[in-house]
């Protein structure tokens, strides 16, 4: 049967965990050179970005970690998984795995989380990718939160396979890229006992005043000094990237074509060429427009 991690073969990785901060933190780690940290969407997890770490992995020490109340890492039970802690959980891995200054990728509530740490974290980044990221407080809680908090929270609570598959169907246009393999992943992580018992506090970021509290306001926004991608995709339901576009300075905005919420994980080979470029050479390799 096919699997996503053949793209891996030919090249030394490693799954780790991670004491960061008290919290047991699970990653993926390949490749060497300057470290590139991965962050998935709301209740995803590291296997997003698994075709895309191999070509990442030749030019760069590629780290994708399940992020806090995430996948495998741990899921404490002393609040809800606001973005401030998503945050401060990711500072904490780079202690401690000695990582000073790194590049970040992050996609949706990762792509939230990259551009609060650009914004309040500025000497410990470099260059960030966001990718069809959530964050924008005028974004549109009510056409977001059915799909986002429902439709989850009814997958993780439901014994129905199918139930998973229509949650991920969400987030990938090509359907033949949902294969069984991401959809057993995905059913697994959603039915382990910690991750049912936290979905709650886990899903308390598509709540408004969680956005609300750690936006990713025009002035936070503006604060970002490191050049930054936005890559956006016209079949993504979140809000337009022109917003993150209009606000931090030092950006361009990408947008592809039937491309669903996941273009690392639909277009790997593309995004590769659009990324890899850009964290070694900075904006000045991207074009700026519509595919």
């Amino acid at each position: 049967m096919p699997t996503f991690w053949e793209d891996l073969m030919d090249i030394p990785y490693e799954m780790r965990f991670t004491d960061a901060g008290g919290v047991r933190t699970r990653s993926l780690v390949a490749g060497e050179g300057i470290p590139v940290v991965m962050l998935h969407g709301l209740s995803g997890h590291l296997e997003t970005f698994v075709p895309s770490v191999a070509a990442h992995a030749q030019h760069f020490e590629v780290h994708a970690v399940d992020m806090l109340g995430h996948g495998y890492t741990a899921k404490p039970d002393d609040g809800p998984f606001t973005v401030k802690r998503l945050a401060a959980h990711v500072i904490a891995y780079l202690d401690a795995v000695g990582i000073e200054q790194a590049h970040l990728v992050g996609l949706s509530i990762g792509g939230f989380t990259t551009g609060y740490l650009l914004s309040e974290y500025p000497e410990r980044f470099l260059r960030g990718t966001m990718i069809c990221s959530v964050g924008n407080p005028n974004m549109d809680i009510a056409v977001l939160g059915p799909m986002i908090q429902q439709s989850t929270k009814v997958a993780v609570m439901s014994d129905d396979r199918e139930e998973t598959r229509a949650r991920l169907r969400q987030v990938v246009t090509d359907q033949s890229a949902m294969t069984e393999e991401l959809v057993d992943i995905r059913y697994r992580i959603y039915h382990e006992p910690a991750f049912r018992e936290a979905i709650d506090r886990l899903l308390g970021n598509s709540e408004p005043e969680f956005y609300m509290r750690d936006a990713l306001t025009p002035e936070r926004l503006g604060r970002i000094q490191a050049e930054v991608l936005l890559l956006w995709a016209d079949d993504d339901p979140g809000p337009p990237g022109t917003y993150f576009r209009e606000a931090i300075p030092r950006s361009k905005l990408v947008e592809w074509s039937t491309t669903g919420h996941w273009p690392p994980f639909e277009r790997p080979a593309d995004f590769a060429a659009l990324n890899i470029p850009y964290l070694l050479k900075g904006l000045d390799s991207v074009t700026e427009g519509h595919e």
